[in-house]
């Protein structure tokens, strides 16, 4: 049905466009640095799916929830912030993953190539990240209120603590999903470098939630395209042509 370039501009620009949306509620929370440590919980999935054979997004899709799983239950008995838990989970999980993971699969698992995408990991990233932003609209104004203020939501009739936990969990689809783009070193910039400069220009949370997944998509683009012309990984243009974004903001910060 599509091309295989086509394919790498549909899956890398969904991706990007979930990881920016995601970003802008993450930011609210102050937990931008979340995405990028809990995307190295997915590393033993990854080795695990290379060893194995079996489709790379599945493993790390396993490991994430488990990790994401754990971190809530942590959590909700120690009362510790949620950043602290995912710092305790990443450490573990990057130092199993370093020691599982093939030498010569390194770099693919850290980071990502969205170019060798198969056609099974370009539906998987195309549904992931469908399901993603749907999910995030539907909650939009739930979380906002949640991450803002607990208390109000709690007045409100909503239950923060449950409200976190499917947080969390679209986190780590997002994680699941952006792999392959970005690859487990660079993921927390998916999530955190649209965001934060769709905050610097946007002039309400709804132009700032669409401008975080527009710049996302925006980004992807470019950064495929700057691959394919200069030979570069796509993760790392992406990374460079975002981050050049996000400083030509900070001029029109309001």
């Amino acid at each position: 049905m599509f091309t295989p370039e086509l394919q790498i501009f549909i899956a890398g620009s969904l991706i990007a466009a979930a990881g920016g949306m995601l970003g802008s509620f993450a930011l609210l929370r102050r937990m931008a640095l979340v995405g990028d440590a809990l995307s190295h919980v997915a590393l033993p999935g990854i080795a695990l799916g290379i060893l194995l054979n079996f489709n790379l997004f599945l493993g790390a899709g396993i490991f994430l929830i488990l990790g994401t799983l754990g971190i809530w239950a942590v959590e909700h008995k120690t009362k510790l912030p949620v950043d602290t838990l995912v710092g305790v989970f990443f450490t573990l999980a990057l130092a199993v993953g370093a020691l599982i993971t093939p030498e010569e699969e390194i770099l693919d698992a850290l980071f990502g190539d969205i170019t060798k995408i198969s056609q099974l990991d370009f539906w998987l990233a195309v549904m992931g990240s469908l399901i993603i932003v749907a999910l995030l609209l539907m909650f939009s104004k739930r979380f906002t209120l949640s991450l803002i203020s607990p208390d109000l939501a709690s007045s409100a009739g909503f239950r923060p603590h449950l409200l976190e936990l499917a947080f969390l969990l679209i986190f780590a689809l997002t994680v699941a999903v952006g792999i392959k783009f970005v690859g487990a070193l660079l993921m927390g910039s998916l999530i955190i470098i649209p965001a934060a400069t769709s905050r610097n220009i946007a002039r309400s949370m709804n132009q700032y939630i669409t401008l975080s997944a527009v710049l996302g998509v925006l980004g992807a683009i470019l950064g495929i395209l700057i691959s394919r012309f200069y030979g570069f990984p796509p993760g790392p243009a992406f990374v460079l042509f975002a981050g050049a974004l996000f400083f030509i903001s900070i001029f029109f910060r309001r």
